[in-house]
């Protein structure tokens, strides 16, 4: 009989009651995961390593942390290991490349974690002030299409804003220092400029151009983005027990996430490394929920029309060729809600 720590038991009591129903035995019980340690991308894999609730599913998985998603195009594009977490855009890189990997389940939607902050001291009676302005941005990141949703909204001319390419953490430098008059990017980024007296202007689910936040309708956001549970086909095939016991593991961790907040910031600050303010902010700007959506298929398509515009795919990937439903319905049917077209 398995031998469960102390720690195990208490997770898997405290554990829904479907997360502790019957199942079929995983295929195998060690395996690589490449997660992202960030919040967006890895808060549920971190809880659950943090609370030890892989072990109640019978899964000892190793968790390799990396620092952004395009550690896992690499790893798991090169086959290398066989599960991963990444954004909509890893998707869409996989799915343009025709490499069998599909996504397995959202993780979060993230829309409202990028966004565009202007640097201390801009202040801008209307957006069509942009024009002239100098813009830090970090190239082959879709938060630029913020800028081209702004000027579609209120008929300005994107072209005539100046984008400086640097990394985030440049950026952050050189919005406060006045070399650039905002920056467009993703928390803690922005949060970072913000404390240094920045404003935000608008993140992808909510404009603040008014100087007050107007939440964008659902289906008119200014952009579309989730982190994903990606996992090879070949897994997909012959070892969909192993990963829905995965996916049942990180559906404990979600229910953390969702109805202890306080708790769940606290065990990611352990496993992140990331200052409480910052994760507190990202933690809640995101929302946390798994399986398989409409909204999450949104987010593909939209990302999917941005690769092909910077040629990152020769044409949009099928939602139907990316995404599986059959492990999100392993683990409990209620987390399918978008069907592919046969």
């Amino acid at each position: 009989m398995t031998q469960f720590t102390r720690r195990a038991a208490i997770a898997a009591l405290a554990a829904p009651a479907f997360i502790r129903s019957a199942s079929a035995a995983p295929e195998t019980t060690t395996f690589d995961i490449i997660a992202v340690r960030d919040p967006q991308l890895g808060a549920q894999i971190a809880l659950a390593a943090e609370f030890d609730l892989f072990r109640p599913q019978g899964i000892t998985p190793n968790i390799r942390w990396t620092q952004s998603a395009a550690d896992t195009l690499t790893i798991m594009g090169g086959g290398s290991a066989p599960v991963g977490t990444g954004g909509s855009f890893t998707q869409v890189v996989f799915g343009g490349q025709r490499l069998p990997i599909r996504t397995i389940s959202a993780l979060a939607d993230i829309a409202e974690t990028q966004g565009f902050v202007l640097s201390p001291g801009v202040r801008l009676a209307h957006p069509r002030e942009l024009e002239g302005k100098r813009i830090a941005f970090t190239q082959g990141n879709s938060q630029v299409l913020l800028l081209a949703k702004l000027a579609s909204l209120y008929s300005f001319d994107a072209t005539k804003v100046q984008l400086v390419n640097m990394n985030q953490s440049e950026g952050v430098v050189a919005a406060s220092r006045g070399d650039v008059q905002g920056l467009m990017g993703w928390q803690p980024n922005l949060y970072r400029l913000i404390q240094l007296g920045g404003t935000m202007y608008c993140t992808g689910a909510t404009l603040h151009v008014n100087g007050r936040p107007e939440p964008r309708p659902a289906d008119d956001l200014l952009l579309f983005n989730h982190s994903t549970l990606l996992a090879s086909q070949e897994w997909i095939d012959s070892k969909p027990n192993t990963l829905t016991a995965l996916l049942k593991a990180l559906m404990a961790a979600n229910t953390i996430l969702t109805d202890d907040k306080p708790r769940a910031i606290a065990a990611l600050g352990r496993t992140l490394r990331i200052d409480a303010p910052a994760l507190e902010v990202m933690a809640n700007a995101n929302k946390y929920a798994l399986g398989i959506s409409p909204a999450l298929i949104a987010s593909h398509r939209f990302q999917s029309e941005w690769a092909v515009s910077i040629g990152r795919a020769p044409s949009p990937p099928r939602a139907e060729d990316c995404f599986t439903t059959r492990i999100a319905e392993m683990a409990d049917p209620a987390l399918v809600t978008w069907r592919p077209v046969a």
